[in-house]
């Protein structure tokens, strides 16, 4: 009877135990249970948030960054690669972090669990793995989850402000190429004759040289070296003050805001190339400055002026020596655009038949505005060989053939690809007839022997120019120089012949008396530049 009535108290507190006191164990595990799960949560999601924002702390700088790309010695826009590097880097480092954060979880779940036994232990053991699992799913897969959310928001928000960079800098590109197009202006390279629309620029704080100082992704407005030094990088903001130089040989450039005016000088040796030269810039000058407009002449080009002026005084003058052409350059302010006046003049030589084939490549001849062929009518033909005859003196005269001259220039425009052998040269040539000074040359093509010619046949001649260019073509074609007149219309259609006296006396140590030294460069120029030909050529004359 004991033995029942203890089984029977033993079913009633099992039953009491399993109606009444284990739910409530139960419920209270589940309590437990969901805390733990929620602080495993709550410690996984907030994780992951911190540990992209820390990545983002490490990994984003917009002040300081590194581009090992390219040569150039700047540092590269943010916005043209390294915004994107950072961007990988932070998203890689919080992925990392992300790792390390599964760690701590199995550290905090390795510290839940400690060393009990019994029932408690087994709980603690329960709650331990229970925080792990729930700790990694939500670091690895949640703070995954986050970690890409986060970064497409990111990345999105990097791309709109790299587009409207892109949208300014592509309208900056394109606004100073058209500037430069429009306006004509390029940089022509005095040593390799090259020529650029833009040149190299120099870093005036480090002396860096910078090949591309342009809006590009090395900046927009302004490039910053790698000195620390800022840059302007278009027309608009003071690129054209840094000094500048040709991306092929190094050698310094005139100007990189002016729009050049070319002429190449040629002629044989002795024929007065450089008298003539002496006499047209001393003219030159003086007439822009009547004009109002202001002329500088760059130091290193000084003391090539200095000289001609010296020489126009009545020193001896010295042949041209350097086959590579030497080039006289100035720059005329006081326009819409400055101009870069240039005349390169070159060695007779060059063109004597055996230096012709020089390796010296003239690129000049690839973009020059006008040629200016001077030719001393006393090289050859009759009036040589009445000298002769006579036994003048021919030591100040060429004793270069023109003919010879002119069929080696004509061969080496086409050898070298200047002109084409089965084409005209559209270039501008003025035949400029040398020493018009002298007697036998001065009575056929003088001034007012032309104008006496033109007044006495009106019907033969429309203008002045008209006779001019056709007692000066009869004047050649009589003293045995048609060849050399055939020769060269047939290769420049664009022909004009000017009598020229640079000198206007003998060689007697006294200032020169020059006539005609403006004419033919007046007259390519009214073809190659209007503006400039416009303010500083005088109207004619009328009757």
């Amino acid at each position: 009877m004991e033995y029942l009535i203890i089984i029977g108290l033993a079913i009633l507190l099992l039953y009491l135990f399993i109606k009444y006191v284990l739910p409530i164990i139960a419920a209270a595990a589940g309590v437990v249970a969901l805390i733990i799960a929620g602080i495993a949560v709550a410690v996984g999601t907030f994780s992951a948030i911190k540990n992209y924002v820390v990545a983002i702390a490490k990994e984003m700088n917009f002040k300081n960054w590194t581009w090992e790309k390219g040569t150039e010695p700047a540092k590269r826009s943010y916005f043209f690669g390294p915004g994107y590097v950072q961007l990988g880097n932070t998203i890689k480092t919080a992925f990392l972090l992300n790792a390390g954060s599964g760690e701590s979880v199995s550290h905090t779940a390795a510290v839940i669990r400690g060393g009990s036994t019994g029932v408690w232990g087994v709980c603690r053991a329960i709650g331990s793995i229970l925080y792990k699992v729930v700790g990694y799913v939500c670091i690895y897969v949640i703070g995954s989850v986050l970690c890409v959310v986060l970064s497409l928001i990111h990345g999105s928000v990097t791309t709109v402000f790299m587009i409207l960079v892109y949208i300014v800098f592509t309208i900056a590109w394109v606004t100073d190429r058209i500037y430069l197009l429009r306006n004509k202006i390029r940089s022509d390279c005095p040593n390799c004759h090259s020529r650029y629309l833009i040149p190299d620029f120099m870093c005036p704080e480090c002396g860096a040289i910078h090949h591309k100082l342009v809006p590009s992704p090395y900046g927009v407005w302004h490039h910053r070296c790698n000195c620390g030094h800022k840059l302007p990088s278009t027309f608009f903001n003071g690129r054209s003050k840094l000094d500048s130089f040709c991306p092929d040989c190094g050698a310094p450039i005139v100007a990189s805001n002016a729009r050049p005016v070319v002429f190449q000088l040629i002629g044989g040796s002795k024929a007065g190339k450089t008298v003539y030269l002496s006499a047209f810039f001393h003219h030159f000058f003086r007439k822009i400055k009547d004009k109002g407009l202001e002329v500088t002449i760059s130091d290193e080009y000084q003391p090539f002026f200095d000289e001609l002026e010296h020489w126009y005084s009545g020193e001896d003058c010295p042949a041209t020596a350097q086959l590579n052409s030497q080039m006289y350059p100035l720059l005329i302010e006081s326009l819409n655009v400055r101009r870069q006046f240039s005349i390169y003049d070159i060695a007779g030589e060059m063109f004597d038949g055996f230096t012709a084939d020089s390796e010296i490549q003239q690129q000049q001849f690839n973009y020059c505005d006008g040629l200016l062929f001077l030719l001393d009518p006393f090289s050859s033909g009759r009036l040589r060989e009445e000298r002769v005859t006579s036994g003048n003196d021919l030591a100040d005269f060429s004793d270069m053939p023109v003919e010879d001259v002119a069929s080696n220039f004509i061969n080496y425009l086409i050898r070298t690809g200047h002109a084409k052998a089965h084409a005209r040269c559209n270039i501008p040539l003025s035949v400029l007839i040398a020493k018009a000074d002298i007697r036998e040359v001065k009575r056929e093509i003088g001034p007012a022997k032309i104008k006496s010619i033109f007044q006495n046949n009106p019907d033969k001649y429309e203008t002045l120019e008209a006779a001019r260019d056709g007692e000066c073509r009869r004047f050649l074609v009589d003293i045995g120089l048609s060849a050399t007149v055939e020769n060269l219309e047939a290769q420049f259609p664009n022909i004009h012949y000017f009598p020229v006296s640079a000198m206007g006396h003998s060689a007697d140590g006294t200032e020169y008396e020059p006539w005609g030294i403006l004419d033919p460069v007046e007259w390519i120029l009214s073809v190659a530049d209007k503006e400039l030909a416009d303010t500083i050529i005088d109207a004619p004359a009328t009757a």
